[in-house]
């Protein structure tokens, strides 16, 4: 295996965190009677899915690049289905809210129609869709934010945005392990790939985190109430 025991680790953090969020989520949605939550809940799977497909590839030796092609084509759909059900909670669209679901399959379509085999090149052209589709979600939960405060903290909220920093720093160390060092991959520089995970294993944490504070809050009351003004720092 490429990886270390150190990086495995990480990478396993950075799953069991994203899973831990969607549970979370579930369970805060169901505890205020917001069905939309748990649907967003829900809608978090694909990257999970993609989570789990690179994990079966570093766990091959990164030789089933079938593998990642399939993770960047579930990560884009995820990135559609967050971008649709945060879409969704904002009460300003009124009734085209039921109709902006039609972003997941019209993305897909697409995609495949633009990028097909999605192998390859084309399956790398499909991630950075998939990163677009992502920062229109960050803009999306920053706009249902505004709106109702009670779904989303701002620790849960900087956690998604935090992602982005994986994104730039995993680019940057890509860069270095490949055309400065010479090496096949990413993963052939052990520190550099533990390095990049960890930032996506923090930005998980930051997620759930902030949902757990928000149900810790609703069952006891001033759990985290900032002392002198009585206000929770977690909505």
């Amino acid at each position: 295996m490429l990886l270390s025991w150190p990086t495995w680790a990480i990478h396993l953090f950075t799953v069991t965190e994203w899973a831990v969020a969607m549970g979370l989520l579930w369970r805060y949605g169901g505890l205020i009677q917001r069905r939309e939550l748990q649907v967003f809940a829900v809608c978090m799977g694909p990257h999970l899915m993609s989570g789990l497909l690179i994990l079966g590839f570093h766990l091959r030796g990164d030789t089933m690049h079938g593998l990642l092609d399939v993770s960047r084509l579930t990560s884009f759909g995820g990135s559609l289905l967050l971008l649709a059900a945060t879409l969704a909670m904002v009460p300003m669209l009124g009734r085209w809210r039921s109709w902006v679901w039609l972003i997941v399959p019209l993305g897909l379509v697409w995609a495949v129609w633009t990028h097909w085999p999605l192998l390859g090149e084309h399956s790398a052209a499909v991630l950075r869709a998939a990163n677009v589709a992502y920062l229109s979600f960050l803009l999306g939960l920053l706009w249902v934010y505004r709106t109702d405060r009670v779904l989303f903290s701002p620790l849960t909220i900087g956690g998604f945005w935090f992602l982005l920093v994986f994104v730039a720093v995993t680019i940057f160390t890509t860069r270095i392990a490949m055309v400065e060092w010479g090496l096949p991959s990413l993963s052939h520089a052990d520190v550099l790939h533990g390095l990049s995970e960890s930032l996506l294993s923090i930005a998980n944490l930051l997620v759930a985190l902030g949902v757990y504070r928000q149900i810790e809050a609703r069952r006891k009351p001033g759990l985290f109430s900032n002392a002198k003004t009585g206000e929770d720092p977690s909505q």
